[in-house]
């Protein structure tokens, strides 16, 4: 990462900062208006530039600044000015919160002020607003740290949430490093708090007396510790996103199959396993690699220990045994004797009819040999560009070649149906299609 200049580091950081709260956010939730709390400090100045940047770009709604002041300290009110004056240079609404009754000595100091602050913060939103906390992965996991000596639940060491009721914290992605070398680039303003070195606070004990020989140790320490957290929370049914827990998994004699949006780590390493020849590998890895490739557009086949295999096509994971031999020579033969009469004399089929006949593929022993369920769509150019066809498919080469040369086009099932669903002003109520796994009817045997 130091090697990248500022504009690419900024690049990848807000592609990444993005991505995560779009998945820890609810349909439409970003478009309303959201609250910072600032503190005048660089994690949370660099929130507020950051949420500000992405409201310039059209990707959230409107943006204001809430500071609270505790009235311990004179060094408060600079910061106070020094986040006053940052939001009126961009025109960001600015509003001071004013704590009361709190003493700077005394054991219970922090966790006062915390309530008094949350309580503040949280009075002032607006219905719908969403407040924004700049906590990042090195508060997250001195929190762990903290509530390992406190308290025995599991859930309770996770670390921070992120999100709880209309808080929500999207630097819970990313590290204090590298929010400082962003800010090398960008100049965001900000003052350091002073009490942040006095070490008669716990968290200020763990950060400058305990995590420099840990980090000086493992300096991997933050890496391991979001994959344990997470899958942690896969276990405890704790996960950020619900849409993890709610992929549907089906499980064959040769392979298995995950549908849905995102793709637990745990989850495919177990899979992996189960269909793993003899030692099962360093896979973790090598699986995070894949989730990131898959997000960037990749399908793969992803190849892995134990002479397993991965690919991906449209909301499907599929893993099997590189040895596996699916219908596709056996389809295309058959496909290529078809003629053209006889394609256009197949039946339509409306969406509820193509539905059901999916459901029974991932129902049937050989779903996996047929696997993503491809259909050649016998329709106008135009019908075709809707459903946004396609004329090559890894697993399916030589079903490919012949499609090329006959000029035809398919897609994957789900693909179909959910465009179908998506784009049904676009397209006819029924569709004349061929699912090319009922072309195994036509031969008795894997050849």
């Amino acid at each position: 990462m130091k090697k990248l200049n500022g504009f690419s580091f900024k690049g990848l950081f807000f592609k990444h900062a993005t991505r995560f709260l779009e998945n820890v956010s609810r349909p439409n939730e970003l478009r309303g208006s959201h609250a910072i709390a600032v503190s005048g400090g660089i994690d949370s100045m660099m929130l507020l530039w950051f949420a500000h940047e992405l409201f310039l770009e059209g990707k959230i709604g409107p943006v204001r600044a809430l500071f609270v002041h505790h009235q311990t300290r004179p060094g408060q009110d600079d910061e106070a000015k020094l986040v006053f004056d940052f939001c009126q240079k961009r025109q960001i609404p600015f509003v001071k919160l004013d704590a009361k009754g709190l003493k700077s000595v005394g054991g219970n100091f922090e966790l006062e002020a915390r309530k008094q602050r949350r309580s503040l913060l949280l009075g002032e939103l607006k219905a719908g607003e969403l407040l924004w906390l700049g906590h990042h992965l090195d508060d997250s996991y001195e929190w762990s740290l903290m509530q390992k000596y406190r308290s025995g639940s599991p859930k309770s060491s996770l670390g921070i949430p992120v999100r709880n009721g209309p808080i929500i914290r999207p630097f819970l992605c990313v590290s204090k490093k590298q929010l400082i070398h962003l800010n090398n680039f960008e100049k965001v303003p900000f003052l350091e708090d002073p009490t942040n070195t006095e070490t008669r606070f716990d968290r200020n004990f763990l950060r400058h007396e305990i995590l420099p020989l840990v980090s000086k140790r493992y300096p991997q320490y933050l890496k391991h510790y979001v994959n344990h957290s997470n899958y942690l929370a896969t276990i405890l049914n704790l996960t950020i996103s619900g849409r993890i827990n709610h992929n549907l998994i089906h499980v064959y004699d040769d392979g298995a199959i995950i549908q849905g949006v995102q793709f637990s780590p745990y989850q495919v390493q177990d899979l992996l396993h189960s269909f793993s020849d003899g030692h099962r590998g360093k896979t973790s890895s090598q699986i995070l690699k894949m989730i990131k490739a898959i997000e960037n557009g990749k399908k793969g086949p992803f190849h892995f220990s134990g002479g397993t295999e991965i690919y991906f096509s449209y909301k499907l994971l599929m893993i099997y045994q590189q040895r596996m031999k699916n219908y596709d020579s056996s389809i295309a033969e058959v496909l290529k004797k078809i003629s053209i009469n006889e394609l256009e004399l197949l039946p339509t089929l409306n969406h509820k009819e193509l539905s059901r006949m999916w459901e029974n593929l991932l129902k049937s022993s050989d779903a996996m040999l047929n696997m993503p369920g491809l259909l050649v769509i016998i329709e106008n150019q135009s019908i075709n560009k809707t459903l946004n066809t396609s004329v090559y498919d890894s697993l399916f080469p030589e079903v490919s070649r012949v499609c090329s040369e006959r000029e035809l086009r398919f897609v994957p099932t789900l693909k179909c149906l959910e465009t179908w669903k998506r784009k049904e002003e676009k397209l006819p109520e029924t569709l004349k299609i061929l699912p090319l796994w009922t072309l195994s009817n036509l031969f008795s045997s894997q050849e």
